[in-house]
């Protein structure tokens, strides 16, 4: 068995391109087959080397990995379809002198005016096949002319392909509802997806394809040109898509969408790759969490889902915090290290103990990598700017008394770091008369600057006692 994976480097990759990405990957493990990696770069105005080597980086961040491609080299290259314009016009000359192919004239404004009158007349829009068997003297007439023609695929009449479809099933398409003869190289001389696919993926042994359902129309016509070129076309499984929230294509008013962005943010790569491979797929157990190793032993490409499945951010968050408190601490620590930096602190300054009590303590709080960032400054700042929520619940009355308080505590009090909290406590509630919200609140955002966050008894013995006096007095300064 041999599968493949086929971007265009013409922007970040998509996080619905990257679960198909996971299927092809987890599927090709599973039988010990092998993925190969193609780049689709034909869209010259559009692909950069930049968002290829961005595509790869990324693929091999989340864990991915493929026998065949760009990087890696094979015995199937070149593996960039822009390096293989030489073998698609060997072929189209073969489909031109077999009579499967033809040249057409037509120009862009009659084709446009063809259009608007199949739609004026609530039909259909085929094309009429007027250069199929058009005379020499005609072609000669318009290349005097200039124009340069475009190639199209000749279908054959009253066809039916059907496709043993492994998700979908059965699927029977008729060969006078496709659209009529399409073209497969343009004008320019570039050829289109739906021709050089067939090419490829034929010239590159691929046995099986898996891709999502919106390919599903573009089936038929690769049938029927790999028929035309004596090529037996691949087993295909056609999965859902995926929606947002609200059941609508994916896009990026519903959250993140693409692989680059979601590791920016702090997602581990194993907690997304657990859930793309679930995102269609369920075990028989019913667990959520699995290594990747796990999923290839259950998972069959029959049983993928056909619906289009709904993409859950949150779920997808709380997943990622389930993997992150079960990561060993040095490693773990390793993985926080860029985005302390990032808030603006170096770790390389903190004594390496008192950086993994402190990682060991947030590691619990934080879902994402990236979340330290709103914690860090709690152990390391001296004095911590209050954050909104924080400003407005200082500013009420009853927090101005807790901070006075808190403030002629530190006056006449000697607690040491491991009593403070309980002593200081004691001490504002026997001198106000406040409980509850209303006086621990306030003395979690005097000592932190945040009303969220680690315990108070974890944070206190990690700054000391010299900390917790410096922010209490910058507090009372600040509102007193």
């Amino acid at each position: 068995m041999r599968l493949r994976f086929a971007p265009s480097p013409t922007g970040y990759i998509h996080i619905g391109n990257v679960r198909t990405a996971v299927y092809n990957y987890i599927i090709a493990k599973k039988y010990n087959a092998e993925l190969i990696l193609r780049i689709e770069d034909t869209d010259k105005e559009r692909s950069t080397k930049e968002y290829e080597t961005m595509l790869i980086e990324d693929l091999k961040w989340l864990g991915l990995a493929w026998a065949e491609g760009p990087d890696t080299g094979g015995s199937c290259g070149p593996y960039r379809q822009s390096e293989r314009f030489k073998i698609y016009k060997d072929f189209t000359e073969r489909l031109l002198q077999n009579g499967n192919a033809y040249h057409c004239y037509c120009t862009p404004e009659e084709l446009e005016a063809h259009r608007k009158e199949a739609a004026a007349a609530n039909k259909p829009i085929v094309y009429s096949g007027r250069c199929r068997n058009l005379p020499a003297v005609e072609k000669m007439k318009f290349e005097a002319m200039g124009r340069k023609p475009s190639v199209r695929f000749k279908l054959p009449e009253d066809v039916s392909i059907e496709i043993d479809d492994k998700i979908k099933g059965r699927v029977v398409f008729d060969s006078e509802n496709i659209g009529g003869d399409f073209i497969i190289v343009r004008s320019d001389g570039v050829p289109v997806y739906n021709y050089i696919v067939v090419i490829d993926d034929a010239m590159m042994k691929i046995t099986n394809i898996i891709r999502g359902e919106d390919h599903l129309s573009n089936t038929p016509k690769q049938i029927l040109v790999a028929k035309a070129l004596g090529f037996t076309p691949p087993v295909y499984a056609h999965h859902g898509l995926v929606l947002g929230p609200d059941r609508s294509k994916l896009s990026k008013r519903h959250g993140i969408t693409s692989l680059r962005r979601y590791r920016e943010q702090g997602y581990l790569a194993d907690a997304l790759l657990n859930y793309l491979s679930m995102l269609g797929w369920a075990s028989e157990s019913g667990e959520e969490i699995f290594s990747i190793d796990e999923i290839a032993k259950q998972i069959d490409i029959e049983k993928l889902s056909n619906s289009p499945a709904v993409f859950d951010f949150q779920k997808l968050k709380w997943m990622n915090g389930q993997y992150l408190r079960k990561y060993p601490l040095d490693k773990i620590t390793d993985l926080f290290i860029p985005y302390i930096k990032e808030a603006g602190y170096d770790p390389n300054k903190i004594e390496k103990q008192q950086l993994e009590v402190i990682i060991s303590i947030l590691q619990k709080k934080c879902d994402l990598l990236s979340e330290i960032k709103s914690f860090i400054g709690i152990f390391l700042a001296e004095v911590l700017e209050p954050d909104e929520e924080t400003d407005m619940l200082l500013k009420e009355e009853d927090s101005k008394k807790i901070i006075t308080e808190a403030y002629e505590f530190i006056k006449t009090n000697t607690a040491d770091k491991d009593s403070l909290i309980g002593a200081l406590v004691s001490f504002a509630k026997g001198r106000t008369g406040l409980k509850g919200k209303k006086l621990f609140m306030p003395i979690r955002g005097i000592l932190t600057g945040r009303l969220k966050g680690p315990e108070l008894d974890d944070v206190v013995p990690v700054i000391g006692l010299d900390k917790s006096r410096k922010r209490i007095e910058y507090m009372f300064n600040r509102y007193i």
